[in-house]
């Protein structure tokens, strides 16, 4: 039943959404990523907080991270003063949120979505996003081949993937885009493969029912790859940056006559003063930057380690898996499955990573990674004999269900925008709320939906070279960049569209219902 909401209860109901996410959440649920913990730098801090650092990095992810190693590799290349000291602070262990968290996946999110991204903005900006997220990739694979060590232990290697489509309309779509990707961005030129639902089946043990598409892609472990990065680091520039854990920067205030160090970082265990700030925050971004709140906002992951079995084979050197699925939402039960899963094997164990979310609505824009939804939970463990043709019965198979077993599950806090698109590059005035000038000095890169792996790197190194002064205009595209005009857009637009694009709206028009049918059960 459709009720029709007054613009005063509309407004109400849409401030729900733009809650202030909070800090990072002291007692997260355990990440089988982050096992055993990094020896040296998980608890790293100082016996005492810098009084004074020139760059302070709020967040100890694959963004942060690479903040820190481009500020420094680049500002130690300039004359000896202008060396940078750089101090990144992180609310609980190092690198524990998303990055710690996440899939695993080194996975371009442009072929699949080429021809929205053309609509939107342009055949020439959709090429740029595409060369962007590919150098992203490679940096990353570059990264890890600094040393064979590296190497072996981020277990970062080149793959393929099958995007597994259920519908029809889907699957044509999908094939439409990769192909028009493949026209415009000529170096990727017959990479593409696309599959009938028997193909799928035979070739790569799929139930694909419309067909699939196989691009390559890659996988790591990333945890392990961004802790032995800041090991790195640490022991290379440590007289002048400093790792800070447990250190959650609670407010920041800025006075324009403590020039050159005006912003004040405030924490538990005392007050920073800093020339600059980077927010690589991602879902958490809202807390600090409360004028944010609803253009970046958070939404709650759910990752699976699964345990394979020998009909299911080895294919942790050559395969990752995409389930494209419509988006089902009953409005009776707030039940959502968002329609995308998304899955890989470890190469040396044969456990599977499989992530993706089914649950209700109101449990989903969230920032608590305390706990699994117990959705999430029940729906990932039948999720493999639901998408693989051998390996697991199911339940319609003679002798009944034989489901995997779970070895470890867990949540974590996706940053989300509007728009679909990072924020990065420097925050106005209006966005930071520090006064009429507001310092300019505070950039941020967050708010990656999902593909934090194919974008993070590369827009930290933008940032990082923005900080000094550089220009990206080179590569970092247009559309990524803060802007006033993506900044101004209605405050819970973001927040509204995410909700809209969730349930599966076709157009705003339904708007009202969709909106009631969430909130009234609040």
């Amino acid at each position: 039943m459709s009720v029709k909401m007054s613009k005063t209860t509309k407004e109400f109901l849409l401030d729900q959404v733009k809650q202030d996410p909070g800090l990072p959440r002291p007692q997260p649920t355990t990440s089988f990523w982050q096992v055993p913990p990094h020896p040296t730098l998980a608890n790293k801090r100082s016996s005492n907080l810098p009084d004074r650092i020139d760059v302070a990095i709020i967040g100890s992810g694959i963004t942060g991270c690479s903040v820190a190693k481009h500020t420094l590799e680049i500002s130690a290349q300039s004359a000896s003063e202008m060396a940078m000291t750089v101090t990144v602070f992180e609310a609980r262990t190092l690198v524990s949120g998303a990055t710690g968290r996440n899939g695993g996946l080194l996975s371009s999110f442009v072929p699949e979505e080429f021809s929205d991204l053309v609509e939107h903005y342009g055949v020439e900006e959709a090429v740029q996003l595409a060369r962007f997220a590919n150098r992203n990739i490679e940096e990353l694979h570059e990264l890890a081949s600094l040393s064979p060590e590296l190497r072996e232990l981020s277990q970062a290697r080149r793959l393929r993937d099958v995007v597994c489509f259920s519908d029809p309309g889907d699957f044509a779509e999908g094939k439409k885009s990769w192909a028009l990707y493949e026209e415009h961005v000529p170096e990727d030129k017959g990479k593409t493969e696309f599959l009938s639902a028997e193909e799928a089946a035979q070739k790569y043990n799929v139930r694909a029912t419309a067909g699939a598409i196989t691009f390559p892609n890659g996988a790591c472990w990333p945890y392990r790859l961004v802790t032995d990065t800041w090991s790195q680091l640490y022991e290379q520039y440590k007289s002048r940056f400093s790792i800070e854990t447990e250190t959650p920067v609670e407010d920041i205030t800025y006075n324009v006559s403590d020039a050159p160090y005006p912003y004040t970082l405030h924490t538990p265990r005392g007050n920073v003063k800093a020339a600059k700030i980077i927010h690589a925050t991602n879902g958490f971004t809202g807390h600090l930057l409360p004028s944010l709140r609803g253009i970046i906002y958070p939404l709650r992951g759910t990752m699976s380690v699964q345990k394979s079995t020998p009909e299911f084979g080895q294919h942790g050197s050559s395969t990752t898996w995409s389930m494209v699925n419509k988006r089902i939402y009953d409005p009776e039960t707030d039940m959502l499955e968002a329609g995308t899963y998304y899955g890989h094997q470890n190469a040396i164990t044969d456990d599977i990573f499989f992530g993706g979310e089914k649950t209700k609505l109101s449990d989903l824009f969230v920032a608590d990674d305390t706990q699994v939804n117990a959705h999430c939970q029940e729906n990932l463990a039948t999720l493999l004999p639901r998408y693989f043709v051998k390996g697991w019965q199911d339940e319609n198979s003679k002798g009944g269900a034989a489901g995997p077993e779970i070895r470890a599950m867990w949540a974590g806090i996706m940053g989300f925008t509007g728009d679909r698109l990072p924020l990065v590059g420097p925050l106005p005035a209006s966005a930071t709320q520090r006064g009429q000038d507001g310092g300019g000095g505070e950039w941020i890169a967050a708010g990656f939906n999902g593909y934090g792996m194919s974008l993070c790197w590369a827009c930290g190194e933008a940032v990082a070279k923005m900080v000094l002064g550089a220009d990206v205009s080179d590569f970092l595209p247009a559309a990524l960049r803060v802007t006033r005009e993506r900044l101004e857009q209605p405050a819970r637009r973001g927040a509204l569209d995410a909700i809209l694009d969730m349930v599966g709206a076709e157009s705003r028009a339904n708007e009202d219902e969709i909106m009631t049918r969430y909130f009234f059960s609040q």
